[in-house]
């Protein structure tokens, strides 16, 4: 079963996460219809941009984005879903998996979440996105990006996926890394986000493999894949460097 909105926020695979609970601010719904104001105010700009949601094998994807101009050092998201009777159905908070956190975000980029809900994804109709833990970096600390990533393929099969990607380092190496790939299904259509954190990226081209546990339609393809690095992680630190890059 699969179920596209555009709206709201995914995410496949996370191979280092946080966890957490509560929330500072609700997203727009992914209808794009914002809470009722007094006439004249100003609406409040969300933390992060909800742009995308999906549902895959019982899996619910969301995508954010970061449309301020400075990096978000850090948040905690919690996502809910509910029925088109406003029923709740799942949320984060339930998720053993610790979702859903997201650190160093640039500005202009996307980051996707995941929440496993089985049957009652098959339900969703509307999903919302509030944060807590939120930090931001100052303007001045922006730096450039020394990686870039580009999609080779996609290999799948009954058990799940596997997206092969080049990552280019212009730096002699890059500690860590977060990368994500945005897969389309067949209809052209947003579906999933493969997600996880990568060590020790050396100069040069790195290849690497990012796996999805669930099952993707055929014709599903790779729309892009995002990569930076991350250097203020709360879930510990980078290993040592002394070899090629390795998942977390």
């Amino acid at each position: 079963m699969r179920t596209v909105r555009t709206g709201a926020l995914v995410m496949v695979l996370v191979v280092a996460v946080l966890g957490g609970a509560g929330c500072t601010q609700i997203s727009r719904k992914a209808a794009g219809a914002d809470s009722a104001r007094a006439p004249g105010q100003t609406p409040a700009r969300p933390i992060l941009e909800t742009v995308a949601w999906g549902v895959v094998d019982g899996m619910l994807s969301v995508v954010v984005e970061n449309t301020s101009d400075r990096t978000l050092r850090s948040a905690v998201g919690v996502i809910t879903a509910r029925d088109r009777d406003d029923v709740l159905v799942a949320t984060s908070l339930e998720s053993p998996d610790g979702c859903c956190a997201v650190v160093d975000l640039p500005p202009g980029q996307r980051f996707g979440f995941y929440v496993d809900i089985g049957e009652g994804a098959a339900d969703v109709t509307r999903v919302d996105v509030a944060y807590r833990n939120v930090a931001w970096a100052p303007a001045a600390e922006q730096q450039p990006n020394p990686l870039t990533a580009h999609p080779v393929g996609i290999d799948s099969s009954t058990d799940g996926a596997v997206v092969v990607a080049d990552v280019r380092s212009t730096e002699p190496t890059v500690a860590q890394a977060s990368v994500q790939a945005f897969l389309n299904g067949p209809d052209g259509e947003f579906l999933a986000v493969v997600a996880g954190r990568w060590y020790c990226f050396a100069g040069g081209d790195n290849e690497i493999r990012m796996q999805l546990p669930h099952p993707v339609p055929a014709g599903t393809t790779v729309e892009r894949v995002v990569v930076h690095p991350v250097t203020d992680d709360a879930g510990g630190a980078a290993p040592p460097c002394a070899g090629p890059s390795q998942a977390g």
